[in-house]
């Protein structure tokens, strides 16, 4: 975020309808450095609650006078900053053109605090132009825009790894967003597809190398001890963090930052049998790091885990839906999130399950009614990535933490929290697709602000 004051200097002295209150040349410029020095000690001071998603850069001052245009030599520094620019902040002082120049110039957001005549004006101005200019009315919504416009900028950034042979769609999950020129051309969102092949070798020189191995060893110790029960052995949970390594590896190689793998695709591979892993722990250790990950290549699941990460602070669960008892929605899957209270609090209780009779395949499995929260948000991309459909739910039940399970097994049971009707949300998922993305605590109003501010229709339903 980069703070900048506008104001004007005259060059001359005289009356008029714009001047009441005349002083010299010297004076005003005494007054203007004044007012730019007070308001940047109060940046740097934190008297302007930007709150943790925002870098605050250096405050700059631009200087204009009657001629009413910006002068090259003062836009200079923010022309060899701008790169590292984001957002800019702006106190409009002197006129309201500056600061929707500046908004046109870089074509990046302005944002502007304060309800006042200046600042509709610049914001409407903008606006009608096709440029951006954000109003915060007070600190409270300065650290909300700014915390949105992190969500956004994170959003625009996603880039995918998805191993496959194949492409989408996937088998099971066909109502993903499939049309990748689109997604990356209006949201910035991009898709790196390697092969199965490329997937193999990374995993293979994984296995060869003994301080992956050792790594894997003291992660999966810590794993085991934090567990409540673990029902396999400690050589399937090295195996899913080597498997974790060689895919960290990969989105290394290829500048991705999200993950995403068409579990059927995989499975029929042959793959996960020879490395002895599920791709179930990986999504379950990624989200909890802040990275979107999705089962079966569902970018639908994937993009609404990203959305409800960066509203949220907190980890994911994902899941099949199905209609559960008392008009209830139920999620099901293997990758719940163990964060799923905040990134920096302590994880949820967990035990460790086998994906499969044999004993192989690590999982975490957790009950979610043993949190205190109980109000949740449900999320879903559309397939056309350009509407959300969101609940602001209730959890009343979980299941997969008695016994040893086998498969997708860790479920949530929820309902909407006004009418208690699932099936009213499950109609509508007859035009969004299958599998959910939950957190706990209510975020339906910033997904619709952040939907707003990336042009993505939210539908919510309660």
């Amino acid at each position: 975020v980069k703070p900048v004051v506008t104001n004007m200097v005259h060059t001359d002295v005289w009356e008029g309808p714009c001047r009441f209150n005349v002083v010299t040349v010297a004076q005003e410029t005494e007054n203007v450095k004044a007012h730019y020095a007070r308001w940047a000690a109060e940046v740097k001071e934190g008297k302007h609650a930007f709150g943790p998603a925002a870098e605050i850069l250096a405050p700059q001052l631009v200087l204009f006078d009657e001629a009413f245009v910006l002068p090259p030599a003062q836009m200079l520094p923010l022309d060899q900053e701008n790169a590292n620019i984001d957002v800019f902040y702006v106190n409009p002082s002197g006129a309201s053109f500056a600061a929707a120049e500046i908004a046109r110039r870089y074509n990046k957001p302005v944002v502007v605090r304060g309800l006042s005549c200046r600042t509709v004006d610049v914001a409407a101005y903008a606006r009608s132009r096709g440029d951006e200019v954000l109003v915060a009315a007070d600190n409270t919504e300065l650290r909300s825009l700014m915390s949105l416009l992190q969500a956004r900028t994170a959003y625009r950034e996603t880039r995918v790894l998805f191993p496959t042979n194949r492409g989408f769609p996937a088998v099971a999950s066909l109502t993903g967003v499939t049309d990748l020129r689109h997604l990356e051309q209006k949201y910035g969102v991009s898709v790196i597809m390697v092969g199965l092949k490329t997937l193999a070798e990374e995993m293979e020189r994984t296995l060869e190398d003994k301080d992956r191995a050792a790594k894997a060893g003291r992660e999966a110790d810590a794993l085991v001890r934090g567990a409540a029960h673990s029902y396999l052995d400690r050589q399937y949970v090295v195996r899913s963090l080597l498997f974790k390594h060689a895919v960290e590896s990969l989105m290394n190689d290829f500048a991705c930052n999200a993950f995403t793998i068409e579990c059927f695709e995989f499975c029929a591979s042959r793959l996960p049998e020879k490395w002895k892993i599920s791709p179930c722990l990986i999504h379950t250790l990624f989200k909890d790091a802040g990275y979107a990950s999705s089962c079966e290549g569902d970018m639908g699941a994937l993009l609404a885990t990203r959305l409800l990460l960066s509203v949220s602070g907190k980890s994911s669960h994902m899941g099949n839906m199905f209609q559960g008892p008392d008009n209830s929605v139920r999620i099901n899957h293997s990758a719940p999130g163990l964060r799923m209270n905040g990134f920096e609090q302590p994880p949820l209780a967990y035990k460790l399950g086998r994906f499969v009779q044999s004993g192989w395949g690590t999982k975490a499995v957790v009950d979610f009614m043993r949190n205190g929260e109980k109000t949740v948000t449900v999320a879903r991309l559309h397939p056309t990535a350009d509407k959300l459909l969101a609940m602001r739910g209730t959890l009343t039940g979980s299941a997969g933490w008695e016994g040893d399970n086998l498969g997708c097994s860790v479920e949530a049971i929820i309902k909407p929290a006004e009418s208690g009707r699932g099936d009213l949300f499950i109609r509508r998922q007859t035009e969004y697709g299958n599998h959910l993305s939950w957190v706990y605590g209510d975020y339906s109003s910033q997904l619709v602000e952040l939907g707003r501010l990336l042009g993505i229709e939210v539908e919510i339903i309660a």
